[in-house]
């Protein structure tokens, strides 16, 4: 058993010698930041030490570690869309209540946060990435065109069809009487190509 563990560990510190490099330049175009990326891949190859097992039956080794590293990358991303989505939902109701002592409208905001963001976190992948990406990180769309590979024009009706679908949802839980959700949700437009 010690024999097979050595041999993983020097299997992946030799994974991690030849593609590194190229894994971190990977996650670093899909999450923006250096230390993000590293953490990434590290814990791809953390992952790889955990279950051996998977080595022997991958035929395209690079393949499989951008496969994971790009899977990692967008866990840490929806993470911390949701911790942002929190953070500017209170911000926002904390102006909307703001000088109010009434225990019931703190309930009341609590509520609403929870009800933004489960809208929110149950679009399809594809119109929540378009809409967190541009609307909450303020990315242009030629920049997230750039990171993602898909067209601009697509992930700009990706985030109307989230925009609509919030909308709805929000208007028939009586939250939102106006039209105006991106105006309220964004504080602004990042809709700049």
């Amino acid at each position: 058993m010690r024999g097979s563990m050595m041999r993983t560990d020097r299997t992946v510190t030799e994974l991690f010698a030849k593609h590194g490099e190229r894994l971190e330049r990977r996650a670093r175009r899909i999450l923006g930041s250096d230390t993000e990326a590293e953490d990434a891949v590290q814990e791809v190859m953390l992952a790889i030490l955990e279950a051996p097992h998977v080595l022997p039956s991958v035929e395209s080794v690079l393949g499989w570690l951008y496969t994971l590293v790009r899977r990692r990358c967008v866990d840490i991303i929806r993470k911390d869309v949701r911790r942002k989505l929190r953070e500017e939902a209170v911000a926002g109701m904390e102006m909307l209540f703001e000088g109010s002592p009434d225990p019931a409208a703190l309930m009341e905001q609590e509520e609403v946060v929870r009800l933004v963001a489960q809208a929110v976190g149950d679009l399809p992948e594809a119109q929540r990435y378009a809409f967190v990406t541009n609307t909450m990180e303020g990315k242009t769309f030629r920049e997230m065109s750039r990171v993602s590979g898909v067209p601009m024009g697509t992930l700009m009706a990706r985030k109307m069809r989230a925009i609509e679908a919030i909308r709805r949802r929000l208007t028939h839980q009586g939250l939102l009487p106006s039209r105006d959700l991106e105006g309220i949700s964004t504080g602004g437009d990042h809709a700049s190509t």
